[in-house]
């Protein structure tokens, strides 16, 4: 690779954090195409939902498709209004502040405007007008719009702030759907939130049910490896001389192939304060041993957001497990959000160092889950060694040579036949997730011969164990902890670290 001393042109990723649009912009074909063909390109304008994780690139698409001098260069009759809901005081200042900004793109465009759109406009505009009233009063001034031929466009940015701003005025969002749905005055609504919009609505008012259900959800996640070598190619002098999909990779593996956080890494490879001759890959190398305090903040933000919507624990369970209350349909969600992702198999998160972050906050966790930890642990101990012995069959044969074992082997098969009744395809269908401490000690004790030379320590040794953690284990699923004495907790958490040791040991 020719030395990037080309870099002349300046750093193209110095306002990284801020939209980006125009040249700036890259990626994003499908979701650009759905836009396009879903909210300008059809008679009937199409409402879309935005949705992704934050500084994914959502008010960047946005406003790309539609703000851009560009846009209305390509569609002339297109009237796009974009509003942050955050700054609005209620839906009322929102209808009138969409008049007033339709009506300034108005007398922009067009050079004679009709007296009969002009009156409908100033009766919307009037203050102190009753609610009803003003509703009433823009939906006829749109309705003329429309019919002189323009198409108005609403992007609601930041729209999970609905909840709050919204939360105190029943028909709000029957109101938005109205001027959206209704074919006389049918604008195009594009909203741009991190949640779903069922989530941000029932937070609000639960009973405006249909609003989410004129939407078509897009979902923005992290960039592919083509998107990403596109971002990478504004480095001013890449490729030359450097190896370009080597130094992509190690972008993607550091970033997960989020806009921003890969943004973030190559401002610093353009920042004039570097200076002089580099190679791309040998940049981000220096980089990865100190990443930028960026990345951190950026996963506080994220955690704190996680955990504000309850959803932090389900994302620690299904990345790091053990995995007591998250669902697969929790998964998906995840996955389509893009916070998670599959590799080999397994769910990850969307970046090897977020990953490491979620690590980190998961040794936080309290008992319940250090218990949740061992006892699976302990369950995969209990099924390998079993089936070594009697193979994959070995609860009929267990019951065969150990008697004394059937009445708790029938009482786990009676849960598992339950639970695959009620949940089908959800369900376990291990036995062992039906055991309890007591069952698993008793499982081991009947075979000591084979445990015995990998817990290290003799039956008593462990019968008191067990003992503690069964008695601990019971008030923990029913939150009644607060009988559980504290010096009882601390034995809890010490046997745990214990036995997490010793499995360690065996492997």
């Amino acid at each position: 690779m020719a030395d990037m001393t080309s870099r002349t042109s300046g750093n193209p990723f110095a306002t990284v954090g801020h939209p980006v649009h125009g040249d700036g912009h890259v990626g994003r074909t499908g979701p650009m195409e759905v836009l396009q063909e879903r909210v300008l390109s059809q008679s009937t304008a199409g409402a879309t939902a935005i949705i992704g994780p934050p500084r994914i690139g959502k008010s960047s698409l946005a406003y790309h498709v539609f703000m851009r001098p560009e846009a209305r260069e390509t569609y002339p009759q297109l009237l796009p209004v974009w509003m942050n809901v955050r700054t609005q005081a209620g839906i009322q200042q929102v209808f009138r502040r969409l008049s007033d900004d339709v009506w300034d793109l108005l007398t922009e465009r067009s050079a004679e405007i009709d007296r009969r759109t002009a009156d409908a406009y100033r009766r919307a505009v009037e203050p102190d007008l009753p609610w009803a009233q003003a509703q009433s009063e823009t939906q006829e001034f749109l309705r003329l719009v429309r019919r002189r031929g323009w198409r108005v466009v609403v992007i609601l940015d930041e729209f999970d702030a609905a909840r709050d701003v919204f939360r105190t005025e029943p028909g709000t969002f029957q109101a938005l759907r109205e001027i959206a749905y209704n074919l006389d005055w049918n604008i195009g609504l594009v909203t741009t939130s991190r949640r779903e919009l069922r989530e941000i609505v029932d937070m609000a008012d639960p009973d405006e049910s249909t609003f989410a259900g004129i939407f078509r959800s897009l979902f923005l996640t992290c960039f592919d490896a083509d998107e990403l070598g596109a971002l990478a190619s504004r480095v001013p002098g890449f490729p030359s001389g450097d190896d370009p999909d080597a130094a992509v990779a190690r972008l993607g593996e550091l970033t997960g192939g989020h806009p921003y956080l890969a943004s973030v890494l190559l401002d610093r490879v353009c920042s004039p304060a570097r200076g002089g001759p580099v190679r791309l890959l040998d940049e981000i190398e220096v980089l990865a041993h100190a990443l930028p305090a960026e990345f951190q903040y950026y996963y506080r933000d994220l955690e704190e957001l996680l955990r504000a919507d309850g959803r932090l624990r389900a994302l620690l369970e299904v990345v790091l497990g053990p995995q007591l209350v998250v669902t697969p349909d929790d998964a998906q969600v995840l996955l389509q959000q893009g916070l998670v992702r599959m590799q080999e198999g397994a769910y990850r998160a969307f970046s090897d160092d977020f990953q490491h972050y979620l690590m980190l906050v998961g040794r936080k966790l309290g008992h319940w889950d250090s218990w949740m930890t061992v006892e699976r642990r302990i369950r995969e101990l209990v099924e390998s060694v079993f089936e070594d012995k009697y193979g994959t069959d070995w609860p009929t044969e267990l019951r065969r040579v150990r008697p004394k074992l059937v009445p708790m082997l029938d009482h786990c098969e009676e849960l598992r036949a339950r639970e695959l009744r009620a949940f089908g395809a959800r369900g376990s269908t291990r036995i062992l997730d039906f055991t309890y401490p007591r069952d698993l000690y008793d499982l081991m004790a009947s075979h000591w011969d084979l445990f015995g030379r990998l817990l290290k320590k003799d039956k008593g040794y462990w019968n008191e164990r067990f003992s503690l953690l069964a008695k601990v284990r019971n008030p923990m699923v029913h939150n009644r902890i607060s009988v559980v004495t504290p010096v009882e907790q601390r034995t809890f958490q010490l046997y745990c670290d214990e036995i997490m040791e010793m499995l360690d040991k065996t492997g």
